[in-house]
């Protein structure tokens, strides 16, 4: 739109003051339909975060409806709408595969185990770390882990091995 779409629309043109409202409506539907299209193809390239693609995807989904101009979804609204629908099914799909790809390696079941029981505090088999953990007081317990002395008197018994790159298995 340039500027001479402008000079009929409004009090002052010699448009109609309900023109004027039919002008704002379709601006308002072609600004959600934009704002549907980004978050469609923001949810695409981030498939791998199900946390983050599938909410993308599902606003993507619900602005390309509201700004539907009348029965039909029209332009990047059903480029937004094709976007969101296929984020949701690439994300789910890629989720399963990752979460069936764990439960199915024994290797890496036990790097996830192993990984959960030393972000826990827990050793593996034992209820010894829970019992002392809920026997102390929940406040020693925060400062310990706030100055990092609870992790080093939870690894002296521990047997599990970590690696030293963070916790990242490779």
């Amino acid at each position: 739109m340039n500027g001479s779409d402008y000079q009929n629309y409004g009090p002052s043109g010699s448009g109609e003051p309900d023109d004027y409202n039919r002008f704002k409506a379709t601006v308002a539907k072609r600004n959600m339909a934009t704002a549907s299209l980004v978050c469609g193809v923001i949810a695409i390239f981030s498939f791998q975060l199900f946390f983050i693609s599938l909410p993308l995807a599902g606003a993507s989904i619900i602005l390309a409806l509201l700004s539907r101009q009348g029965r039909r979804v029209e332009g990047r609204a059903r480029i937004a709408l094709i976007a969101g629908a296929a984020a949701v099914i690439i994300s789910c799909m890629y989720t399963w595969y990752a979460i069936r790809t764990v439960y199915q390696d024994p290797r890496l079941r036990a790097q996830v185990e192993q990984l959960y029981n030393y972000y826990t505090g827990q050793l593996s088999g034992t209820k010894e770390s829970e019992s002392t953990a809920q026997s102390e007081n929940p406040q020693e317990i925060l400062s310990d882990i706030l100055s990092g002395k609870y992790r080093e008197s939870k690894d002296k018994g521990n047997t599990v091995s970590i690696p030293k790159n963070g916790g990242a298995f490779i």
